[in-house]
């Protein structure tokens, strides 16, 4: 079983790499000409999916490395090594800027980059979450994978959407299950090597399956309804 020190480790270690994507981000942002709204769109439309692209790489190299060592250390039988996970897509990433480009062109145009921080941060550190995601699940002696949730500075109790997702303790072991994040998450996968382990709930699955392919809205109102099943799996535990 992977550590609580090693788990905050892997946090940490994102959590380093999320906060350059805000630095760059916020940096590349004060260089714009807001009185120029479609120059600004444009420019951010460019920018972005780069952001993500080198901080993805980054965050699925120290991923990969973890899983490598978490492996080694539990002196797992059998050779297998984690493979990187790819970034988000650009087109992916774009449909976020544009969605978030409206606020360009209103009175309060400092509203897009509020909007993009988090999810900037978040499709960055998707790559290194997915390598572990991915790895436990063609890893042929771990059990799957399972959600390690932290309270966050959005959800200070801990976020009910993440909590449905964690399953109670419980590992993933569909390779279509993705690890869904909403902005300002500070949940990691952590891979299971557990014979024994049990499987999330089927509610959980279903949470985590339904935001791919979601726009930027639907995904907001997703994340709204599923607050009625957060509350009853709470009333369970």
């Amino acid at each position: 079983m992977v550590s609580r020190t090693e788990v905050e480790r892997l946090r940490q270690a994102q959590g380093g790499i999320g906060a350059m994507v805000r630095r760059d981000l916020a940096g590349f942002w004060s260089s714009l000409n807001l009185n120029r709204p479609e120059r600004a769109r444009d420019a951010l439309l460019a920018f972005v999916p780069a952001l993500v692209q080198t901080y993805g790489e980054s965050a699925a190299v120290v991923a990969a490395d973890w899983y490598d060592e978490q492996r080694a250390t539990e002196r797992v039988p059998g050779r297998f090594r984690a493979a990187m996970a790819a970034p988000p897509p650009t087109r992916y990433v774009q449909q976020r800027v544009r969605f978030a480009a409206q606020h360009l062109f209103t009175d309060a145009p400092g509203q897009m980059l509020a909007f993009l921080d988090g999810a900037t941060e978040k499709y960055a550190l998707q790559a290194g979450r997915d390598t572990i995601r991915q790895s436990a699940i063609r890893d042929p002696r771990a059990a799957g994978w399972h959600r390690e949730t932290r309270p966050s500075e959005t959800f200070v109790s801990g976020c009910g959407f993440c909590n449905v997702l964690a399953g109670r303790g419980g590992v993933y072991k569909w390779e279509t299950a993705p690890f869904a994040a909403h902005d300002d998450c500070h949940c990691v996968a952590v891979p299971s090597w557990d014979a024994n382990a049990e499987e999330v709930p089927v509610s959980a699955y279903v949470a985590s399956t339904r935001t791919v392919g979601m726009t930027p809205r639907e995904r907001d109102e997703h994340f709204a309804q599923i607050r009625d099943l957060a509350a009853l799996e709470g009333e369970r535990r």
